[in-house]
C-alpha cells in the first residue's frame, strides 16, 4: 500500500456495479463535507486455482481496474481531490487499515468476489466489525440528489455509547448535506398483563423522551441549522428502523447497542439492518 497516510473518504473500489454505487456515493460525500478521496482497490494472488496467471498479469488488471475507478470520479466530480491505491492482500485486512487515518470507509453491498446467494460479502461485514472509523455499506436504489429532493438521515438511539456516536455522526452528515435529522427509540411494549408492579410505562416513555432530547443537546448546538424530529415508536428495533429507512438518505446505528454482548462486534440489530436495510447504511463504533 502507498506509504503517503489516507485520510478522508476512502471506498473499496472492485469494478463490479456496487462498487460503481458506492464510488459515487462517496465522491458525493466526499464533495459535501469538504474531504479528500481515496480509490483503493485490492488483489492477491490465490494459489490452487485451475488456471494459473503471471503475477504481473494480475497486478497490471488490478491497476487498469484501479485507474477506471479514480477516472470515473474525475468525470462525475472534477472538483475532488482524489488518488487511487493500489493495495495486495486480504481485502478486509486492508480496508480496516486503511480505516486508521480515515474518515469514513465506503463500500458496495457486494462485490465480484460474492457469492450471488450472498446479500451482503464477507469483507463488508468484516470491516464493518472491524474498522476503527464508520462505516458506510451502499445500498438500495439512491434516490435523485440533494437539490432536487429535500432528504433526510435517520438514526437509531438507545443511550449506549455506540448509539451516541451514531448520532454525531447524524448531524454531521445532515449538516453537510442539508438533510433533516430523524432519531428513533425502539420502544418494545410489554403485552398487557405482564407489566411488573408500580412501573408506570407511561412515564418511562417520557423519561426515555427526555434522555433522548438531552443527548442530542451537543450535536443541536454544533449544528443549529439541522431540523430535527425525534420519536418513541413501539415495535422491535430493526423493525422500526427498516421502516423508517424505507424514504431515508441514509440510516445510522451503533454497532453494539444496550442489549448486545461484550463479545459481539456487530449486534443483531445492526448486523440485520446492514444485510437488508432499503439505503445506505452507516456502522459507528464506540471510541
Amino acid at each position: 500500500m502507498n506509504d503517503e497516510p489516507i485520510t478522508g473518504v476512502v471506498v473499496g473500489y472492485d469494478g463490479s456495479t456496487g462498487g460503481v454505487q458506492a464510488l459515487e456515493w462517496a465522491a458525493d460525500e466526499a464533495r459535501a463535507r469538504g474531504l479528500p478521496l481515496t480509490v483503493l482497490h485490492v488483489w492477491d494472488v490465490y494459489v490452487g486455482g485451475p488456471i494459473a496467471m503471471p503475477v504481473v498479469d494480475l497486478r497490471a488488471v488490478a491497476e487498469e481496474n484501479l485507474n477506471s475507478g479514480v477516472e470515473h470520479v474525475r468525470k462525475v466530480a472534477p472538483e475532488l481531490t482524489v488518488r487511487g491505491v493500489l493495495a495486495r492482500g486480504q481485502a478486509a485486512a486492508r480496508l480496516i487499515e486503511a480505516g486508521r487515518g480515515a474518515d469514513m470507509v465506503v463500500l458496495g453491498p457486494r462485490g465480484l468476489g460474492g457469492f450471488v446467494g450472498l446479500v451482503l460479502g464477507s469483507v463488508g461485514a468484516q470491516v464493518a466489525a472491524h474498522a476503527p472509523c464508520p462505516v458506510v455499506i451502499v445500498r438500495g436504489e439512491l434516490v435523485p440528489p440533494p437539490e432536487q429532493v429535500h432528504g433526510h438521515v435517520v438514526v437509531g438511539v438507545d443511550g449506549s455509547a455506540a448509539s451516541r456516536e451514531a448520532l454525531a455522526l447524524a448531524f454531521t452528515e445532515a449538516g453537510a448535506h442539508g438533510w433533516d435529522v430523524h432519531a428513533l427509540v425502539a420502544w418494545e411494549a410489554v403485552p398487557e398483563g405482564e407489566t411488573p408492579p408500580l412501573v408506570d410505562e407511561s412515564g418511562m416513555r417520557d423519561a426515555a423522551r427526555a434522555r433522548l432530547a438531552r443527548m442530542m443537546i451537543p450535536s443541536r448546538e454544533l449544528h443549529p441549522d439541522v431540523k430535527v424530529q425525534f420519536e418513541i415508536v413501539t415495535g422491535p428495533p430493526r423493525e422500526v428502523l427498516m421502516s423508517a429507512a424505507e424514504e431515508a438518505r441514509l440510516l445510522v446505528v451503533g454497532s453494539r447497542g444496550l442489549g448486545g454482548f461484550r463479545g459481539l462486534l456487530l449486534g443483531s440489530v445492526s448486523h440485520a439492518l446492514v444485510h437488508h436495510a432499503p439505503c445506505p447504511v452507516a456502522v459507528v463504533h464506540a471510541s
